[in-house]
């Protein structure tokens, strides 16, 4: 997590479409890039604009260049800091508030080994997580919270991401569903290394090669790697043909679809690329997956704009109400039926979610926006006031109440105007 609020080019504002933007601070290591954000009372937004190192220049960020309106109001939701930043407490109920002093912490050792104020105290082994000590799926869960990204990412029931600590396998939190396309994707390095051949071997994981404590220099990158190449294999013939850089041969960089303008090492170490894959798995079974599944794929029908993956989601989901459904699946749920033009259907499953999760702006605005679908203006505008006073910045409460009180449409537009635009 870079803490400068000044980007490589020496910029501490950002100019696009006409709008200038403060720069509170960058984040990403630089070594492919960095991304900026900027602040707004305590509600922190994309920049649309980052710094690639190839180009050692700005470009569009990852994702806005598939955006037809691309702007400075990209939320970024706890996800994001979760893995890019230490000590960034969300508010909870909102996408993108957060109760921060000042500029988050950078990746620090917590983030591997879990909380360390009693080995701060009296270092023994007992009371530190040491990865290299944890059961292999608890081990690589520790790298994978960050680097696996999947097609979706879907909490249990009550969680968020941001309550895995290391020691706990990742599927007590949350789970990742794939589908086997991830050679090109920026976060896809576990599903790659899954594929290599060296994977046969169990006691292989991120460790094997990596020293999180350490990145060697440009200069000693191909003898560092060799290093670990060499515990496992013989490489004194082959080299002789094909030179000293095992990983520069077998881990080429290749372009990544989700990664802007960036190149990512191939962690499949020689294997063949996967066959791309339509049907979602997850990365390991959880006691969630029937209810997982169904939100993955009705995160990627999202993404995507799929009405095959919309079509899944639905017969999951309709499999799921005959059960108890949790808050998530009442939602999803709901959204199919507002696709479907059935607001009156959806109403009373999003009021159940809503009851689950009161301080929600996220829920107030999905039941003002099927209320006023089914023609209950005021009740529309309830809970539209109800959601910008939890998020004042959040857009959505302040077009359904220019559509519930049309006679009030300008003003609203005005305040959204008046305080987004800072």
């Amino acid at each position: 997590m870079g803490q400068s609020i000044a980007s490589p080019a020496g910029q501490k504002t950002h100019t696009y479409g006409g709008t200038t933007k403060p720069i509170a601070f960058a984040i990403g290591s630089g070594n492919a890039g960095k991304s900026f954000v900027w602040r707004l009372d305590d509600s922190l937004f994309q920049s649309p604009l980052s710094w690639y190192r190839q180009k050692n220049g700005l470009d569009l960020s990852p994702g806005y260049e598939h955006d037809s309106q691309p702007g400075f109001y990209r939320a970024i939701e706890p996800e994001c800091l979760t893995c890019h930043a230490s000590a960034a407490p969300s508010i909870a109920g909102t996408q993108n508030r957060y109760t921060l002093k000042g500029v988050p912490g950078s990746i620090d050792c917590a983030r591997c080994h879990g909380p360390g104020e009693s080995h701060a105290a009296r270092p023994t082994r007992g009371n530190i997580v040491n990865p290299v000590r944890l059961p292999p799926t608890r081990r690589d869960s520790v790298c994978e919270s960050c680097h696996l990204g999947g097609e979706a990412r879907i909490p249990n029931p009550a969680r968020s991401f941001a309550d895995f600590q290391p020691g706990m396998a990742l599927e007590e939190v949350f789970s990742v569903y794939v589908s086997g396309d991830a050679e090109r994707r920026v976060t896809g390095h576990a599903e790659q290394l899954a594929a290599a051949r060296c994977a046969k071997d169990p006691k292989l994981w991120c460790g094997s090669c990596h020293d999180p404590h350490r990145k060697p220099a440009p200069a000693e990158r191909a003898s560092f790697y060799r290093a670990r190449c060499t515990q496992c294999h013989s490489v004194a013939a082959h080299e002789q043909q094909r030179g000293p850089d095992c990983a520069g041969c077998h881990m080429p960089k290749s372009k990544s679809y989700d990664g802007g303008h960036t190149a990512f090492t191939d962690h499949r170490i020689g294997a063949a690329a996967a066959t791309p894959g339509t049907g979602l798995r997850p990365w390991r079974p959880g006691a969630n997956d029937q209810r997982g599944l169904a939100l993955a794929y009705m995160t990627r029908a999202e993404k995507r704009q799929s009405l095959e993956d919309l079509q899944e989601a639905a017969r999951r989901i309709n499999t799921l109400l005959a059960g108890q459904p949790d808050g998530a699946i009442l939602t999803a749920a709901a959204g199919i039926a507002m696709k479907q033009g059935k607001a009156r259907q959806a109403i009373p499953w999003l009021e159940k979610a809503l009851a689950e999760e009161p301080g929600s702006s996220r829920c107030h605005v999905n039941l003002a926006a099927a209320l006023l679908a089914a023609g209950d203006k005021t009740e529309a505008a309830i809970h539209a006031k109800a959601a910008m006073r939890i998020e004042p910045l959040l857009p959505e409460p302040y077009s359904i109440l220019a559509q519930a009180e049309p006679s009030r449409a300008a003003e609203w537009k005005a305040l959204y105007q008046k305080r987004s635009h800072r």
